[in-house]
C-alpha cells in the first residue's frame, strides 16, 4: 500500500470533484510521466487507447467540447502501485442535451511519483479485480 500512490491520484481527484475537469487537467498532465497510457474500457462504444501526454491532453479537450460533466469521487483503494477510484459521473452531452448518470472506476498506476496509466472501467468489479481486491 502506498501512502504517496494515493496522494498523487487524490490531488487529481479532489480538484475534479470540486472545480471539475477544466481545472484538474493541468494538475493530472502535471503528474502524468511523458509516456502516460489513456486507457478506455473496450465496452463503451467508441472507446480507444492513448499514449504520451500530448495525445491525452487532446483527447480530453475533445471529450470537454462534447460533454458536461461533474465527478465525485466515492472511495480510493490502493494496492502497490495502482489505486482503484471509485466514481459517479452526472452528465450532459452538449449538442445533444442528452443527460446520464454513471457509476464506473479508474485505476490509476502511479510509479515514482508519476502517473503511467489511467484506465477507465465501468464494471467497478473489473476495477477491483485489477487492483486485487474482491468485491
Amino acid at each position: 500500500m502506498s501512502q504517496e500512490n494515493v496522494e498523487v491520484v487524490r490531488r487529481v481527484t479532489d480538484v475534479m470533484d470540486a472545480e471539475g475537469f477544466e481545472a484538474a487537467l493541468p494538475i493530472l498532465l502535471d503528474a502524468a510521466h511523458t509516456d502516460v497510457e489513456w486507457r478506455e474500457d473496450p465496452a463503451r462504444p467508441g472507446s480507444a487507447d492513448y499514449r504520451v501526454v500530448e495525445q491525452v491532453r487532446k483527447v480530453i479537450l475533445d471529450r470537454m467540447d462534447t460533454l458536461d460533466f461533474d465527478q465525485q469521487t466515492e472511495d480510493l483503494i490502493d494496492v502497490d502501485d495502482k489505486v482503484a477510484a471509485l466514481v459517479r459521473w452526472r452528465g450532459r452531452g452538449k449538442a445533444s442535451g442528452a443527460q446520464g448518470e454513471l457509476s464506473m472506476a479508474i485505476v490509476w498506476t502511479v510509479r515514482e511519483q508519476a502517473i503511467t496509466r489511467v484506465q477507465f472501467l465501468i464494471d467497478r468489479a473489473e476495477a477491483l479485480a485489477a487492483v486485487g481486491q474482491p468485491e
